[in-house]
């Protein structure tokens, strides 16, 4: 059996492995997916405002997303002109640790382009906000608490799957759901991997 985080709610949050990112290989689809976990749900023409891109090429993807189960149409709003979608899980987390699921080649190759997407995406993000900072006066940029960085670790196997579950476990205190967050609260990108450098 996969062994869960503590955060994470099987009837609610979806384990992706590598049979399963088969839909999620596109960057819009994957952009469409994230904004619809994270801002909730919305319309095709909506999504396609915030990225950049047509309603009819949103509303295409969508639709395939929806056949691999990542999205539904939400009943609740909208009509049959204007269809509203919803992410149909609370979040998403990849693994290659399912046991059910150890992956064969053809579903690894899928696995790995669904990483190489989501670090893309990762670090669009980043490098949107780097870009923001120009012209802004240095004193308001010392007060910011956003930060980047990185550091080089001499870890064995076991303390690198210690400081995996450390840093789960760190993220999760600030897992907030509530509908009503204090009013200074903004959404933030966190990313975290624990990789070798090349030799």
């Amino acid at each position: 059996m996969t062994e869960f985080p503590a955060w994470f709610d099987p009837d609610k949050d979806r384990m992706l492995t590598p049979s399963t990112v088969k839909g999620l290989l596109h960057p819009i689809r994957l952009r469409v997916f994230d904004l619809l976990q994270v801002d909730g749900p919305a319309t095709a023409t909506t999504l396609g405002r915030k990225i950049g891109q047509s309603t009819a090429l949103v509303s295409y993807h969508l639709r395939v997303l929806a056949e691999h189960g990542f999205v539904v149409e939400d009943g609740e709003r909208g009509d049959r002109r204007d269809r509203w979608w919803r992410a149909a899980h609370r979040s998403a987390l990849f693994t290659f640790r399912a046991a059910e699921d150890p992956g064969t080649p053809e579903t690894v190759e899928d696995a790995v382009a669904f990483m190489h997407l989501v670090a893309q995406e990762s670090h669009r993000k980043v490098l949107a906000f780097i870009s923001s900072l120009g012209g802004q006066p240095g004193a308001e940029l010392a007060e910011l608490p956003w930060t980047s960085g990185s550091w080089a670790l001499d870890l064995t196997a076991d303390e690198a799957k210690q400081l995996r579950r450390e840093m789960g476990e760190l993220v999760a205190r600030y897992r907030r759901r509530s509908p009503n967050p204090p009013p200074d609260t903004v959404r933030v990108h966190t990313a975290f991997q624990i990789v070798p450098e090349e030799e």
